[in-house]
C-alpha cells in the first residue's frame, strides 16, 4: 500500500483536498483528528498529562481542560516539548495500526494528513508528498474570514513554519489552491496521475 503525506502552509486549503481525497475513495487519517481524540476526557494521555502538569488543569466536570493546557504549554518551548513527548508515542502507536488495518483491508494507498510534516522530519515516512499551496495573500485571506486571524496571528504562526517556497521544493506533487472547489478537484486528480496513485482499493 502507497502511504502519502497530505500537508502544506495554513490557509492553503489542505483539508479540502483531505475532503476531496475521501470523496474519491481513498482513505485519510488525519494528525489533528487523532491528537484531538488523545487529549479527549479519559483519552489515552490525560492521567499523564495532568500528572505532568498539575491536576488544576481539570475543568468543572474532573477532565482535562485542554485550553487550559494549551495556555501552559504554548509559551515555552520546554513544556510544548514535553507534552509532545507524550502525546507523540500515542499517536504514532494508532497511526501504525490505523495503516496496517487499511492495507489488510486491500488498500491500495492512503493519505495521511500532517501539518508539521516536514517541520517534524517525518518526510521518509512516505512514499510520496503532497504539498497543498496558495499565494500568501489567499491564504491570509480565507484565515480571516474562517477564523478571524489577524495579521500579527499569521506572521507569529507562519515564521514558526518551513517557507512555503521550500515545501514545495520538497514535495513529490503541488496542488495548486488558487481559484475554486470545482478547480481544486482537477489539480488534485492532476497530481494523483503526475504520482500514478493507483485506484483506492482492490477492484
Amino acid at each position: 500500500m502507497l502511504w502519502i503525506g497530505l500537508t502544506g502552509p495554513m490557509g492553503s486549503g489542505k483539508s479540502t483536498v483531505a475532503s476531496i481525497l475521501r470523496k474519491l475513495g481513498y482513505p485519510v487519517l488525519d494528525a489533528d483528528h487523532l491528537v484531538h481524540q488523545i487529549l479527549s476526557p479519559g483519552g489515552p494521555a490525560e492521567t499523564e498529562i495532568l500528572k505532568t502538569f498539575g491536576g488544576d488543569l481539570r475543568d468543572a466536570g474532573g477532565a482535562l481542560d485542554r485550553r487550559a493546557l494549551g495556555r501552559v504549554v504554548f509559551p515555552s518551548s520546554a513544556k510544548l516539548a514535553q507534552l509532545e513527548s507524550i502525546i507523540y508515542p500515542i499517536l504514532r502507536n494508532e497511526v501504525a495500526q490505523r495503516r496496517k488495518n487499511l492495507a489488510d483491508k486491500g488498500a491500495n494507498a492512503a493519505f495521511y494528513d500532517v501539518p508539521l510534516l516536514f517541520e517534524k522530519g517525518m518526510r521518509d515516512q512516505f512514499d510520496h508528498v503532497l504539498v497543498v499551496s496558495a499565494s500568501e495573500t489567499l491564504r491570509r485571506e480565507r484565515l480571516k474570514v474562517r477564523s478571524g486571524m489577524s495579521d500579527l496571528d499569521f506572521d507569529q504562526r507562519m515564521a514558526k513554519q518551513m517557507a512555503p517556497a521550500e515545501k514545495e521544493r520538497l514535495a513529490s506533487a503541488v496542488i495548486r489552491n488558487e481559484s475554486d472547489e470545482a478547480a481544486l478537484i482537477e489539480e488534485t486528480k492532476r497530481a494523483l496521475r503526475v504520482l500514478k496513485i493507483p485506484s483506492p482499493t482492490v477492484s
